[in-house]
């Protein structure tokens, strides 16, 4: 963990550091900018690794705002969109008074992923407090074309960003390699900004990982390189970080990868035995396992900006000791996943039995479930036990579950 990733060390420091999307780059100064502004939001949509949060970030040094952020996705429903976005819009800084004081900035990031079954008013909530904040709100999306984003038009100006160009990026990465005296090949260059397919996070992520060690770079070295894919699945995932020889080149993986932190951290947890049989280094796996774990309960509680902890904890647990790899069946999806799965049948006809009694007794189904139906089961083993399963209305399988159930 001890070494910079290049992707936060040549992060933009002002706008026009930004490449790329100069159109799109001067709608949106020009609205930054603006007194009368004919929508109080806009919206940066277009792929990722373009550089839309780095431009908002850059404006906001460039124009003296403080940036208040929150990740739209995470936090979709309304009482926690209202939480942490209500009080950014109305409160004044602490600093007003000040020469240098600042103007908040609310930035909602990926507002794309505000739908879904946990969405309850996110969207409605974002408008609301479009309309009636006194501060500039800026959101930022990949995809903008579900409709239940369609309430957002009303009340943002859409700004499209596209794809970098392929000679932008080149120039980027010669820039870089000039800070870190990597000596590079225009051709392996040239290799790399393709491969990326207009994303110049990942270009600057794929010539770190090839070039960061040993300070040069040949065309010979893309060869590795395989086309991009962003959907890669859990078993390439875990594939790829524990065959990683650095914690970098882990990283990297998981920046390109979208598998669910929670089901990565569990397939993490049942592999590690396998990946490690040195006691020590199995203990080192299985502590930073449980950091990262820590991290993404912290996550869960509207704290997205901690993601890359998570990552950075998952990379540094599949690399405590690259030399010390050997091959091994890898076990997805997680065990645990697949107890669930296979007990789900189960599950479901407690829950109903529970949800009957509960009705009888007017009680909870927790309740049910912990204090009745151990005595329940006492009294079905009797041989009378038909009039209790008619008034409390179980079917005959579910009489017999009750009957042979071991535990609670």
């Amino acid at each position: 963990m001890s070494e910079d990733l290049w992707v936060e060390k040549y992060r933009p420091k002002k706008m026009s550091d930004v490449i790329g999307n100069e159109q799109a780059k001067a709608a949106f100064t020009e609205w930054l900018k603006s007194k009368t502004r004919r929508k109080k939001a806009v919206l940066l949509h277009g792929p990722p690794g373009i550089g839309k949060t780095a431009l908002i970030n850059a404006a906001a040094k460039d124009h003296s705002y403080r940036i208040v952020e929150m990740n739209a996705s995470d936090t979709r429903t309304e009482s926690t969109i209202n939480k942490i976005a209500l009080p950014a819009t109305t409160s004044f800084a602490l600093d007003e008074f000040s020469a240098d004081r600042k103007e908040n900035l609310l930035f909602l990031d990926e507002v794309d992923g505000v739908f879904g079954n946990q969405d309850k008013g996110g969207i409605t909530a974002i408008v609301k407090i479009i309309e009636e904040s006194k501060i500039p709100i800026i959101l930022a999306a990949n995809n903008v074309e579900n409709q239940k984003l369609r309430p957002l038009k009303k009340v943002c100006e859409y700004i499209r960003f596209q794809q970098i160009r392929t000679p932008l990026i080149i120039m980027a990465l010669q820039k870089i390699c000039r800070g870190e005296h990597v000596k590079a090949e225009f051709e392996a260059l040239e290799k790399i900004a393709e491969n990326s397919q207009g994303d110049l996070r990942s270009a600057i992520n794929d010539l770190q990982r090839l070039a960061g060690d040993k300070h040069h770079l040949i065309l010979q070295d893309t060869l590795v390189l395989s086309s991009r894919n962003k959907d890669v699945d859990i078993y390439e995932t875990l594939k790829g970080v524990f065959l990683a020889k650095s914690f970098v080149k882990a990283l990297n993986i998981l920046n390109r990868s979208r598998v669910d932190f929670d089901e990565l951290l569990l397939s993490m947890s049942d592999n590690i035995p396998n990946r490690y049989q040195n006691s020590i280094e199995l203990g080192r796996a299985y502590d930073l396992v449980s950091r990262a774990d820590v991290f993404t309960g912290r996550i869960a509680r509207e704290n997205w900006n901690l993601l890359k902890y998570v990552s950075s904890y998952i990379a540094e647990a599949a690399t405590v000791n690259p030399q010390s790899y050997k091959q091994f069946e890898l076990i997805t999806p997680p065990i645990r996943i697949i107890k669930l799965f296979w007990t789900r049948g189960k599950r479901t006809t407690l829950d109903n039995i529970c949800a009957k009694i509960g009705h009888r007794c007017h009680i909870s189904k927790s309740t049910a479930k912990e204090d009745v139906i151990p005595y329940i089961k006492a009294i079905m083993q009797q041989e009378k036990s038909d009039p209790l399963a008619v008034w409390l209305n179980l079917e005959a399988e579910e009489v017999e579950y009750i009957k042979k159930m071991d535990k609670i």
